[in-house]
């Protein structure tokens, strides 16, 4: 026993009690957390609009795909934009605007890897009705997915960088309130460009061309259209490679940026006397 603790890191154990008091916190929450499910349908109302549409086009096909082919597209955009949900903005306005952030700043921890262990624990709590939907909603539209064990290992991987982006982009946005008034106003531009952008109303194959080259410069793309692409049989493992470096490169920016403005924004709320 004391070999073990001897090697194992210190930020290991603490990501293990940040991930398991994560867990007990949110499992009192399952009840919300299904609503809060529900109501980030858009990629399933989508779904039933493009399988409309493919039905009474000719030749049953719009742009390549077929009724089969939009259902299992928009249901692995559905589960690839649950895997990425990040509310972290509005905690963090929340905790800035009323000085309840103060009290973390005693804690021998950053208080990012509190509030990322606690979204990666309401995933586990997520996990087992996201299953049970895909399912039901796959064997009502006859939805098909890869077959390639190896699409399965790269979506997770994707997905987690992918939640990792979205989580420090969310977390730099919630910091703006060490500024502004309410930060969390950007969250809903934040959201629209997110859901355009990443393949939310429609695969970006179906875009202009020149929304597909801006977009291709955006991590939006790789976030949710790639993963779910691929899980839908229709990318490639070298374009989900592609993406994996592209999301990595957008992924250590943020980073940088995040300790940019903690450190300038602790300057400021320190200056005020929070």
């Amino acid at each position: 026993m004391a070999r073990s603790r001897l090697v194992t890191p210190v930020s290991l154990v603490k990501a293990r009690v940040l991930l398991a008091n994560g867990f007990a916190s949110m499992t009192a929450y399952r009840a919300e957390i299904i609503i809060w499910m529900l109501s980030g349908t858009l990629a399933l109302v989508m779904m039933l609009i493009w399988m409309a549409q493919a039905s009474r086009a000719a030749g049953g096909e719009i742009g390549g795909y077929n009724g089969q082919d939009f259902a299992s597209y928009f249901l692995s955009v559905w589960v690839t934009g649950q895997l990425l949900v990040a509310w972290v903005a509005w905690e963090l306005d929340f905790q800035i605007r009323q000085g309840t952030l103060s009290p973390q700043l005693l804690r021998p921890l950053d208080p990012l890897w509190v509030h990322y262990f606690h979204h990666l624990a309401e995933r586990i709590v997520r996990l087992p009705f996201m299953v049970l939907l895909v399912a039901l909603f796959a064997w009502l539209t006859g939805a098909h997915f890869s077959s390639n064990p190896l699409d399965y290992l790269i979506f997770l991987v994707l997905a987690m960088v992918g939640f990792t982006m979205r989580f420090l982009w969310e977390y730099c946005t919630g910091l703006l309130a060490f500024w502004m008034e309410s930060s969390t106003a950007l969250s809903e531009l934040n959201w629209l460009l997110y859901a355009a952008l990443g393949g939310f109303f429609a695969p970006l194959s179906f875009y202009p061309p020149l929304v597909q080259d801006i977009a291709r410069w955006t991590p939006f793309p790789y976030m949710v259209g790639l993963p779910a692409q691929l899980l839908a049989g229709k990318a490639t493992l070298a374009q989900a490679s592609w993406g994996l470096l592209v999301l990595a490169g957008w992924t250590v920016a943020f980073w940088l940026l995040r300790a940019w403005m903690w450190r300038s924004g602790l300057r400021r709320y320190g200056a005020v006397g929070a």
